[in-house]
């Protein structure tokens, strides 16, 4: 079975297993409002599964750089 988690107990549970965690409410919440994290809702609340988190913290995905083309014009959205 799944350890989910709010996002308060998660970074509770990183922090009595590794004190000096840079792990923080702001980083964990921006990560799942980006949707860079998997998880679940439970109304208002995110659930984060504390082994998925563990694993996701160990190895991390690498993430997709976007090549900039210098002396191109590009579409300007907004």
């Amino acid at each position: 079975m799944a350890r989910m988690r709010t996002i308060k107990q998660t970074v509770l549970h990183i922090k009595l297993t590794d004190p000096d965690t840079a792990v923080t409410e702001w980083w964990l919440r921006s990560m799942l409002k980006t949707d860079k994290l998997k998880h679940h809702m439970a109304g208002n609340k995110y659930l984060i599964d504390i082994d998925y988190l563990e694993e996701y913290l160990k190895n991390p995905p690498e993430e997709e750089k976007q090549e900039v083309e210098y002396g191109i014009l590009r579409k300007v959205n907004g």
